[in-house]
């Protein structure tokens, strides 16, 4: 018997970490892991990594996923998600059930009416159908300055005769205390009387001068040069003849006291000759002149041109 042949110090590294079974297995089956415990730490590691990821996705995003809706406890009173599906476009909305999807309602709400007169003047009072007290804005009246304004190229009703209230009703609800208007002048802007002689147009854009004639509230009156507005006045007032409207139907019957009567009563003895205390009235061809722009009564005569005299005794505004 020989001697034996020394170990092989390499033999263990050639052994198979899993030695074949007793039925005889091939050794060269699958192996045995190393170190199992490495494994299920790595398993677990993973495990722990995938929750933590998923609950920090959750934490920001809490609401349901896009196109799923959200459980409710009943079926019957689900309520149909703001969400759109996933066959839906992005931005629309799944209308409620029972009601029927319309084309988008535009707002009714209107704008307030444009009008074409801007801050101007302010109507402090009205004085009768063609005459006013305003406060100027500087353009122009005197800016912050009581004035006194006559109507242009109208005439309407002296106080006490036929329709004067009607015409200084109307004025009025053209031109309300506190409200403001836009002025044009012409070529002459004020009269002996110191009155402004203007063209005046409303918060509204109504045109009052034309209005009031129109509306037979008041007379067309020309009194040179002043005439832009002539053929615009007139034509309002032929539309009031035509129509009969307001004192062309009910002043129809009442005299013109033009002219005093053909056989003029004898003047009152201490009166006679001089009337000292009667200064004369405006002459004809001045602008319109109301008993409200004199100071008392006047004499006018027989002529009369602004219509002063209502008896026809030749003395005009005897109730001023």
């Amino acid at each position: 018997m020989g001697p034996s042949p020394p170990p092989d110090e390499n033999a263990w590294r050639k052994q198979s970490w899993r030695a074949p079974s007793e039925g005889g297995r091939d050794p060269g089956g699958p192996r045995r892991p190393r170190h199992p415990w490495v494994t299920a730490l790595l398993v677990v590691l993973v495990l722990v990594l995938g929750l933590g990821g998923l609950g920090a996705l959750i934490g920001e995003n809490p609401e349901p996923t896009r196109g799923t809706a959200a459980p409710t406890p009943l079926a019957s009173t689900t309520q149909p998600s703001d969400q759109p599906g996933p066959d839906e476009p992005a931005g629309r909305t799944t209308p409620p059930a029972g009601r029927s999807e319309g084309p988008a309602v535009a707002p009714t709400t209107k704008p307030p009416p444009r009008t074409t007169a801007p801050a101007g003047g302010v109507v402090l009072r009205i004085i009768d159908g063609d005459t006013l007290e305003v406060r100027g804005d500087g353009r122009i009246l005197p800016k912050d300055t009581v004035s006194r304004v006559r109507l242009l190229q109208i005439d309407t009703p002296e106080r006490g005769a036929c329709f004067a209230d009607e015409a200084t009703a109307r004025t009025t609800a053209l031109l309300p205390p506190g409200s403001r208007f836009r002025a044009e002048r012409d070529v002459e802007l004020t009269d002996r009387h110191h009155r402004h002689l203007l063209y005046v147009w409303n918060e509204r854009g109504t045109f009052v001068n034309e209005s009031l004639v129109r509306g037979g509230h008041a007379e067309a009156v020309l009194y040179p040069p002043n005439d832009r507005y002539w053929s615009k006045i007139s034509a309002a007032e032929e539309a009031a003849q035509r129509t009969g409207a307001g004192l062309w139907t009910a002043c129809a019957e009442q005299p013109e006291a033009t002219t005093a009567p053909s056989d003029p009563p004898d003047p009152p003895a201490p009166r006679a000759p001089s009337r000292p205390d009667l200064p004369d009235g405006p002459p004809a061809g001045a602008p319109d002149v109301d008993c409200a722009d004199l100071p008392g009564p006047v004499w006018v005569g027989e002529d009369d041109p602004h219509r002063l005299d209502r008896d026809g005794d030749g003395i005009g505004c005897e109730a001023n």
